[in-house]
């Protein structure tokens, strides 16, 4: 017989991940505007969550993705923004797992990574030229506060950079993580080596994945609570016939990114072979869901929607914010139809 029930561990995990996430979320509008605090950081590394899926090699316990998944949609849906912001060490972990390099260097790179993470920067569009081993070139979206070195990823390559122009952005929604504009001119990179790029891509769509199914649950939960209170027209607002629809897809679009976040993890831990297309695709269709539903989410509550007195409209802005890091939606449809860079490139100067 199958079953779909999760195991005692992964309900501890899950458990244990909610009770965190609602600590996030008494926290989440102080660390929107101070910050990630120590406080928080140290809770998260008592729990363990940043080592879950990253192997033995580099200090973790292997668990695989899918606990891991388990635990990021439980703490975005506390918040979401906090999340990413404790998450990049645990990335730019799975990153050192992606390259090709020997274990010495790999735990160099890791006692590094974990106590200052990198600013990582997939190029996607091509924005890096190379001449004469020296690189030239803006990233326009950089994550992380305080980025002491830049890890730069074309195709298959990956280089590691420590002398940069950095300028802080606003992010609008990421305040908690930090948004970098890097440039570099004429820099020569500390590092390079070969990475397994669909891999390391694929984990971060997982990622996301996960994050953007925590914030759908979060803002579906808010908005059908508000909806069972709230009176007009002498009943409950969600007990009139059009809203009850828009509660019901809702619900539904929770469901559909709970499982496309299951599947895409699933299909790394499992080791499918078509994983890039599963990953590509949950991210894809995930993102189009928050970004649609967290809208919805502002709506139900009318003009209050819009206030910072409800957290739904935060979700809204960073489900907008997610669906576009690490070459958001349309990188993920490329992906998804097998048209890579190379081949794009090649299309564009066919036509």
């Amino acid at each position: 017989m199958i079953s779909f029930e999760l195991s005692e561990e992964e309900k501890i995990i899950k458990k244990t991940a909610e009770d965190f996430g609602k600590i996030l979320r008494e926290q989440s509008r102080k660390a929107e505007k101070e910050g990630v605090s120590d406080q928080i950081k140290r809770k998260y590394s008592e729990l363990g969550f940043g080592l879950m899926d990253i192997s033995e090699e580099l200090g973790g316990f292997g668990y695989g993705l899918f606990r891991k998944v388990l635990a990021l949609q439980c703490m975005s849906w506390g918040c979401a923004a906090t999340t990413l912001s404790l998450e990049l060490s645990p990335v730019n972990l799975h990153l050192i797992q992606s390259i090709d390099a020997d274990k010495d260097t790999k735990t160099k790179f890791k006692e590094e990574v974990m106590h200052n993470p990198w600013g990582i920067y997939i190029d996607f569009d091509g924005n890096f030229s190379i001449r004469n081993q020296k690189f030239s070139g803006k990233a326009w979206a950089v994550l992380g506060k305080n980025i002491s070195k830049f890890a730069l990823i074309k195709g298959d390559e990956f280089f590691i950079f420590d002398e940069f122009d950095i300028v802080s952005k606003k992010p609008l929604a990421l305040d908690a993580v930090g948004l970098n504009e890097v440039n570099l001119e004429n820099s020569s990179p500390l590092y390079s080596s070969r990475i397994n790029y669909k891999r390391f891509v694929s984990v971060i769509r997982v990622y996301l994945t996960a994050i953007l199914s925590g914030i759908l649950r979060a803002s579906f939960d808010y908005a059908s609570q508000y909806a069972v209170e709230r009176e007009a027209f002498g009943k409950k607002i969600a007990h009139h016939q059009g809203l009850a629809f828009a509660l019901s897809d809702f619900s539904i679009s929770v469901s559909i990114a709970d499982l496309c976040a299951w599947r895409s993890a699933w299909s790394l831990d499992s080791g499918q072979e078509n994983f890039e297309q599963i990953c590509a695709d949950s991210f894809s269709y995930t993102a189009e869901l928050a970004e649609k539903f967290t809208v919805w989410g502002v709506q139900i509550l009318g003009g209050h929607g819009f206030v910072k007195d409800h957290m739904v409209e935060k979700w809204m802005r960073e489900a907008k914010a997610i669906s576009l890091l690490f070459g958001g939606k349309y990188y993920a449809d490329l992906d998804s139809f097998g048209l890579n860079q190379g081949n794009l490139l090649d299309q564009q100067q066919k036509v």
